[in-house]
């Protein structure tokens, strides 16, 4: 049981931190020579590490990947794009929705972890704080309290919770 629940960590977090990469890759992709690119260049940077390092796991655990990734990966990619069409507002929003989820996933995690699998658990505390560090630079921002802002965060959260459900087990 220990085993196969550390395989749905491992996989999991490998599908979120592509789906991560990806929504940066397509928000970049509309809004590269705005000023907001730095800042999503470098939220970008470390999610990438966050992948590389779960890419790694998934080769030293031997898990098997969500074959849902190509799906995940335009998906996100989508989610990307659209949001920074929409703007600014939009763009932090989607930051703000898609962290708070994240936070919240990596936090049980790691809370499960521990005493069971110590390295593991460091990377997801780790990870967790890293991903803090992205929601409260939206946080500082406006991602808009209007309900065309409030139901755009409410929808990337729960496709972000339903693509974990989905990614733990396929």
């Amino acid at each position: 049981m220990l085993k196969k629940k550390i395989k749905e960590i491992i996989r999991v977090n490998q599908a979120g931190e592509l789906g991560a990469v990806q929504i940066y890759k397509g928000q970049l992709a509309v809004l590269k020579n705005k000023p907001i690119s730095k800042d999503l260049l470098d939220m970008l940077k470390k999610e990438n590490k966050h992948y590389e390092k779960f890419n790694e796991l998934i080769l030293t655990y031997k898990v098997r990947p969500t074959i849902l990734s190509p799906i995940w990966k335009a998906g996100a990619f989508g989610l990307g794009a659209l949001t920074a069409i929409m703007g600014k507002k939009s763009t932090l929003a989607c930051t703000e929705a898609v962290e708070e989820v994240i936070i919240d996933h990596y936090e049980k995690q790691s809370k499960y972890l521990k005493g069971k699998d110590s390295k593991l658990c460091k990377i997801t505390e780790k990870f967790c704080k890293e991903e803090k560090e992205h929601l409260d630079f939206a946080n500082k921002h406006d991602t808009g309290k209007d309900l065309l802002h409030i139901t755009l965060k409410k929808g990337i959260k729960i496709i972000s919770k339903t693509a974990i459900r989905i990614s733990e087990k396929i």
